[in-house]
């Protein structure tokens, strides 16, 4: 999307009533209509209430965040901390967050003690790939910002190359708790693209015994972790980027998506002909199917290539790209086992063109219970998600 449109959502979508919905907004960011079965497989039934996976050091972060929670005062303790509800679960998005509001405290209306204390909280709660990916989608913000010198960004930094991604879940409603300004609430068009405009979130209290889930995210990150005593859930993960590779004043070249989109580029160039063909979808996508105020809304059918048939380099490829999206996760080892013991019953499909380095390049990984897109919104600019069929939200809600 370029400026132009940009600014005119903008202006559009402040002076929105409560109650619009993604519908309304379908034309400001269109996602693929439903899409035809050729080599299609049916999508087998999963149990109604599966296992949730060991998460790993579970008790530890329920004593980082309400370490972190006592820091707060009452009014931002009230933004931070909110009701467990599918509505509140769905509330994010891959809009910049200071246009789309989210859920709980912002890192830039922290003081020092707080966000230490935050940053405590991520960094037990993801793997240590995750919180560096968490960090340097961080910093591709700032990158942007700086890059960008249109009005509507940082410093202004306005919206540039490969435009936006999907409507938020429910529309441009209401405020978000606190109002917008506060904590929780609008940044404003002067701070669309900023480290500090990432949030984290607590829906339900802390526990080690009742579920409660964990959001941190921003922009183009979207951490879901629900936890139920020692166990839980990592999913849905949405984890963006634009620019996708830059510098920093030290000259080091940053690209934290570059694990996903080269085992991607390997996978899809490793197929043989024919199955390159059958892999192939007649759908394009300007951004992930399953992404923002989309879940549930798997499609009816698997579509593309079985694993089952691929060579022992794809299916290396497979593997590798799936550990790139799970190893973000403390409990990326257990989701890998059932993922990589489903691989015969998975298959892969692209769109776009095999490049993936413009807009519209597209590849998924569809399983039994995995589910992994990646989708280029531009030459400089990416959009994937990591979900799990059964296990979104810990299986807390029905969509």
């Amino acid at each position: 999307m370029n400026k132009r449109a940009l600014f005119t959502l903008t202006a559009a979508a402040v002076a929105l009533p409560i109650g619009v919905t993604v519908a309304d907004l379908a034309s400001a960011a269109p996602h693929a209509a439903a899409q035809p079965a050729r080599g299609a497989s049916p999508v087998l039934a999963l149990a109604a209430s599966p296992a949730l996976p060991p998460s790993p050091g579970a008790p530890a972060v329920v004593d980082a965040a309400n370490a972190f929670l006592a820091t707060l005062s009452e009014q931002q303790r009230k933004v931070a901390q909110i009701e467990m509800t599918p509505q509140n679960a769905a509330r994010w998005s891959n809009f910049p967050a200071g246009f789309v509001p989210r859920n709980g405290i912002y890192f830039r209306d922290m003081n020092p003690a707080q966000t230490a204390a935050a940053l405590k909280v991520a960094r037990l709660a993801l793997s240590k790939e995750g919180f560096t990916r968490f960090q340097e989608v961080r910093a591709g913000d700032d990158a942007f910002a700086k890059q960008d010198r249109g009005p509507g960004g940082r410093g202004p930094g306005g919206r540039g190359r490969g435009g936006f991604g999907g409507p938020p879940p429910g529309g441009f409603g209401g405020p978000p708790p606190g109002g917008p300004g506060g904590p929780g609430g609008f940044g404003g068009p002067g701070n669309l693209f900023d480290h500090g405009n990432y949030i984290i979130a607590f829906l339900g209290k802390p526990s080690k015994t009742t579920p409660w889930l964990l959001q941190i995210g921003g922009h183009h990150l979207a951490f879901n972790l629900l936890y139920k005593g020692k166990a839980g859930a990592a999913t849905p993960y949405f984890v963006g980027v634009q620019p996708n590779a830059w510098k920093d004043a030290a000259g080091k070249t940053h690209a934290p998506l570059a694990p996903m989109r080269d085992a991607l580029y390997g996978l899809v160039h490793s197929l043989a002909p024919e199955q390159l063909t059958q892999a192939r979808l007649d759908t394009s996508f300007s951004d992930v199917y399953v992404g923002p105020g989309r879940d549930g809304q798997f499609p009816a059918r698997r579509e593309g290539v079985p694993v089952s048939e691929l060579s022992a380099t794809s299916k290396k490829l497979v593997k590798q790209a799936i550990a790139a999206w799970t190893g973000d996760s403390v409990q990326g080892a257990e989701c890998r086992k059932r993922y990589y013991a489903e691989l015969d019953q998975t298959r892969v499909a692209w769109s776009g063109a095999t490049a993936l380095n413009a807009g519209g390049d597209y590849v998924r990984i569809d399983g039994p219970h995995v589910w992994i897109e990646f989708c280029c919104q531009g030459s400089d600019h990416y959009h994937t998600i990591w979900r799990d069929r059964a296990t979104d939200y810990g299986a807390e809600f029905s969509f």
